[in-house]
């Protein structure tokens, strides 16, 4: 996450999905908060705010937060966390340390960062992890600075809890052999570690994202299937047995 994208296409479907998954439940928000980049136009995709026919039914209530965050331009992950548009959760919302340190001293700086994560977060059964780019690549080092923008499977497992169920996010890549070979890949990765993957929401507005969903139980599953089917075309519900299908 970073905070130019706070209320672009991206973060709306993000919100959502929460706030479908989340009643009942305490939710743990991990921002893995990266600092802002100027690269690229990325974060920019607000012009879904302008359509309200085609976008406010989704989540009226979420679509009205983010259309007055973005006139007050409070561009930051405190604007979400204050308008209260994810009720009683909880924020981890330290930067990820990514950089501004010797190589050698910085996965134990990391690692520190993840257990201070692991205090703020004990108490929720519903936690949800917001990397940049998603799920570290193989033999991505934790020493470099673009390592900031993903979390390590073996970090997954350092968040797990028993009877906690977990969203990691993930942008999809043009890695060889297209989107949906990439996530089942993925899950095989996931599940080789001894993480259990009980679906997949696939959410495609302007850029392919996926949100795995780990450890669940048949109520939550029931719950992004049908918010699937309230967004039709623009998210798509794998379940896990179709998660299991090898990629061709």
């Amino acid at each position: 996450m970073q905070n130019r994208y706070v209320a672009d296409i991206g973060d709306y479907v993000k919100l959502a999905i929460l706030r479908a998954l989340a009643p009942g439940r305490r939710l743990g928000v991990v921002w893995w908060l990266f600092p802002n980049e100027n690269h690229n136009a990325d974060g920019g995709h607000r012009d879904y705010l302008k359509q309200r026919d085609r976008w406010k039914h989704f989540d009226p209530v979420l679509f009205e937060a983010l259309s007055n965050i973005e006139d007050e331009k409070k561009l930051d992950v405190r604007a979400i966390e204050e308008c209260a548009v994810l009720p009683n959760a909880l924020f981890a919302s330290e930067p990820v340390p990514c950089d501004g340190r010797p190589v050698s001293a910085r996965p134990g700086v990391r690692r520190r960062w993840i257990e201070h994560i692991r205090t703020r977060i004990k108490d929720c059964n519903l936690v949800f992890l917001d990397p940049d780019n998603g799920i570290a690549a193989e033999g991505l080092k934790l020493t470099e600075r673009r390592a900031g923008k993903s979390v390590a499977i073996e970090e997954i497992k350092e968040l797990q809890e028993n009877g906690r169920a977990m969203v990691v996010y993930h942008h999809q890549t043009r890695r060889k052999g297209g989107h949906h070979s990439e996530i089942r890949d993925l899950c095989a990765r996931l599940r080789e570690s001894g993480l259990y993957v009980s679906g997949a929401l696939r959410a495609k507005p302007w850029s392919p994202r996926v949100f795995f969903i780990l450890n669940a139980d048949e109520e939550l599953c029931d719950r992004a299937k049908s918010l699937a089917d309230l967004w039709k075309s623009h998210i798509v519900w794998y379940p896990e047995v179709e998660l299991s299908k090898k990629s061709k």
